[in-house]
């Protein structure tokens, strides 16, 4: 079978369809199964889209298979219906049989699924063969040649309106009469001696005189032929009148030459042996053999080693005689070693006696339609899960709205993502230093079987590259090599780890257990990355909520002489500065406003941006004198930019020569020894002075700024606070809309649209 094959599997049992399913696609390539759970909704879907089997169970709880059954008819009397159900009975066989079911399997062990997929193939190839002939009959009805069949005996079964006209019959009439009634006397002692035996060894081609039924005779061109199940073929052209016959001979001619352009299939006979006995153009074409390199050869000669070891040739040869027809796909040689992919049918040849005589072959190369079926598979396949994870991102990003803690996220994206594609559970956990996968939470398993499974496979080194990198990473699974004794975990074959990451911190792992062994494409590798960095950003959110609100936090304090920290170089050679304000300006960015003591703003911008670490540096108030004033540096790298990405509040920076002291506040919930760890990894000279629990009251305006931050853009907000601590409200100004513009990088015109936004809402917030 070359095409696809759609199969839609109708059973109440879940993961019995899916295993179903993923059995028949692994073991036939061809195969799409998709499973149904609701009957009645099986019925819609077969109104509405196009299937070339349904498998159905006998027993569910909406609807009977019977009564399924007789619905399914109605939308397609003919479409291959099997089911296959744990019931079994000959009562239940032939009550289904009554019902005009197709087959009846039992689902008995793991050779009834190698049995179905031979039955499902069986009967789509049954069915497609079937309209091919009713195709064909339909071109030979629109033919200009009068074509008709005759069975074994010499009576008419078929004839085209063409051949009726030629011989002045009505169709009705030629039915069932031999074809001696179209013949002289004298004419059909040559027909037994000549013509038949002629189209017994090949076929006979030659002039004709047809007798009409009005008396008259027509000179006719004529051929006859036989088909591998015994039909004789008939087809007359009229060459009474010389000009018709000249046209007639012309379009022969033509017609023939189309024939003999043709290369696409190889046609060729073989004795009952296997080997060689006819060769064709299309043959020679294909192949690359000549007729006389060829004429006697065995047709293993066209297999390769593997299947010539294996015996396959032979085997099709003996699957023809046992059915009547074989068809096979598969690699074959050509002459030059060269290997192509071809569809082969083999047909026995038998004479009138039933004596075999040989094989017809017929081989098409297919090698270009599978590669284009195959890509636009893998382009399908490649658009669903994209599309698929881009579903599952937008409702991970609705349900964040409500959540309130990180657990609420792990939950959402754990049982989002376990509701899509081949994932049998998805757990969220914490890893250790050792790459060791700490299962917190778990969707699709319980949590004691998902710690069960984690603690048998060897993952710490995927776990490493997935937390080190902060990419999604794939690792297959041998469960057969693994001790693994749980139903789900035996239909493990990998595991996907999701890592939660915002900006440079990982708060943990999703990991996805898939029945798929499959690599993961660059649309679904970036949708889950995406979920990923979601989920991390959502838990630093409520993290951070969770500080602001807390009467209570934990304080750190940080010291660093890192002179690649373009704060600690901030008053290099005296004086002091100390934090104003920190403002997320871009990812990885912050403008950071900070006073200067005793030091010159001019010469520490000088100083400052020669520095990687800080893309810009501007004076916004130089006090008089020149020895202190207000100084803003955009860093992409610094300690205090390290502390907010991982979500603390840094409140108070002091810098001194050579030295920066940082105090943070982080929530009681927070894991600081993973945050003192990621501050150690990136600043190896940084070190944690004290650690204490704090009490900070929470400001009388901190309901209404918390109300104005959740109405306002991250580019709003950051507009509103580098315009307040860059100097722009006071009078005269320290810095213009154009000075505060280009410390954000952004437009003095963005810049505006932002601040005006944000200063509505402000003002929105307090008299309303």
């Amino acid at each position: 079978m070359t095409a696809s094959v759609r199969v839609l599997h109708v059973d109440d049992d879940r993961e019995f369809t899916s295993l179903t399913a993923a059995y028949l696609e692994e073991e036939h390539e061809e195969f799409t199964v998709e499973g149904e759970p609701d009957a009645a909704r099986a019925l819609t879907r077969l109104r509405e889209e196009a299937f070339d089997c349904v498998v159905s169970d006998y027993e569910m709880p909406q609807m009977s298979g019977l009564d399924f059954l007789r619905e399914a008819r109605e939308v397609d009397p003919d479409l291959p219906i099997i089911f296959f159900t744990g019931r079994g009975s000959e009562d239940v066989a032939a009550e289904a049989i009554s019902a005009g079911v197709t087959d009846y399997l039992q689902k008995r062990g793991h050779e009834q699924y190698a049995l179905l997929g031979n039955r499902i193939r069986n009967y789509v190839a049954k069915r497609r063969a079937e309209e091919e002939r009713l195709r064909g009959y339909e071109a030979i009805e629109r033919a200009r040649e009068g074509i008709s069949i005759l069975d074994d005996e010499g009576r008419f079964v078929y004839t085209n309106r063409a051949f009726a006209d030629l011989v002045g019959y009505g169709r009705e009439e030629l039915l069932g009469q031999h074809w001696e009634l179209l013949y002289r006397e004298q004419d059909r002692e040559q027909v037994y001696e000549e013509q038949l035996p002629a189209a017994t060894d090949g076929g006979w081609t030659g002039r004709t005189v047809f007798q009409r039924k009005d008396g008259d005779l027509v000179l006719t061109n004529h051929s006859l032929s036989y088909t591998d199940e015994g039909e004789l073929i008939s087809v007359a052209q009229d060459i009474t009148d010389d000009e018709r016959r000249r046209r007639e001979l012309l379009e022969a001619k033509r017609f023939e030459s189309l024939v003999g352009a043709v290369t696409e299939y190889a046609v060729f006979m073989l004795d009952t042996e296997g080997r060689v006995v006819t060769w064709n153009d299309g043959a020679e074409e294909i192949e690359g053999y000549t007729q006389e390199e060829v004429v006697g050869e065995h047709i293993s000669l066209f297999h390769t080693a593997d299947e010539v070891d294996a015996g396959a040739p032979d085997d099709l040869l003996e699957r023809a005689l046992a059915d009547g027809s074989a068809e096979a796909e598969g690699w074959r040689v050509r002459r030059d070693g060269g290997r192509f992919w071809a569809h082969v049918v083999v047909t026995p040849v038998y004479d009138d006696d039933g004596t075999h005589q040989g094989f017809a072959k017929v081989t098409r190369d297919m090698t270009e339609r599978r590669a284009r079926e195959n890509e636009l598979k893998a382009q399908r396949e490649t658009l669903a899960a994209a599309n698929r994870m881009k579903a599952v991102l937008r409702d991970v990003l609705r349900r964040m709205v409500d959540d309130s803690s990180r657990a609420d996220i792990e939950r959402d994206v754990c049982e989002r993502l376990t509701a899509e594609g081949p994932y049998l559970f998805a757990v969220s956990g914490d890893y250790d230093e050792t790459g060791r996968f700490a299962v917190r939470h778990a969707s699709g398993i319980d949590a004691d079987a998902a710690t069960y499974v984690f603690d048998h496979l060897p993952v710490a080194t995927t776990v490493a590259r997935a937390v080190e990198g902060g990419t999604v990473e794939v690792q297959h699974v041998d469960s057969e090599a693994v001790d693994l004794d749980h139903e789900l975990a035996e239909a493990i074959r990998s595991v996907v780890f999701i890592p939660l990451t915002y900006q440079d911190t990982t708060y943990g792992l999703v990991a996805l257990c898939s029945t798929s062994a499959s690599y993961l494409t660059d649309d679904e590798r970036s949708a889950l990355e995406d979920v990923g960095s979601t989920a991390g950003y959502g838990i630093r959110a409520v993290e951070t909520e969770r500080l602001l609100q807390a009467d209570g936090v934990v304080e750190l304090v940080f010291e660093t002489t890192d002179a690649d920290d373009p704060l600690v170089g901030l008053v290099d050679g005296g004086g002091a500065a100390r934090l104003d304000r920190l403002v997320p300006i871009n990812e990885g960015q912050y403008l950071v406003y900070a006073t200067l003591d005793g030091v010159s703003p001019a010469a520490t911008v000088a100083a400052v941006t020669s520095n990687p670490a800080a893309t810009d540096a501007t004076v916004v108030h130089e006090d008089d004198g020149g020895d202190g004033g207000v100084l803003a540096v955009t860093v992409c790298r610094s300690l205090v930019s390290h502390l907010a990405d991982a979500g603390a509040k840094v409140h108070t920076t002091e810098t001194t020569d050579d030295s920066l002291r940082v105090v943070a506040d982080v929530s009681p919930t927070a894991d600081v020894a993973r945050l003192v760890d990621g501050v150690g990894t990136a600043f190896p000279t940084a070190r944690l002075v004290s650690k204490r629990q704090v009490a900070r009251p929470v400001k009388r305006t901190r309901a209404v700024a918390e109300t104005v931050e959740s109405q306002l853009t991250e580019r709003q907000l950051a507009a509103l606070q580098a315009a307040y601590h860059g100097g722009y409200f006071e009078r005269p100004r320290r810095q213009t809309a154009e000075d505060v513009a280009e410390t954000m990088g952004i437009s003095a015109s963005t810049f505006h649209q932002h601040l005006r936004i944000a200063l509505e809402t402000v003002l929105t917030e307090l008299f309303d």
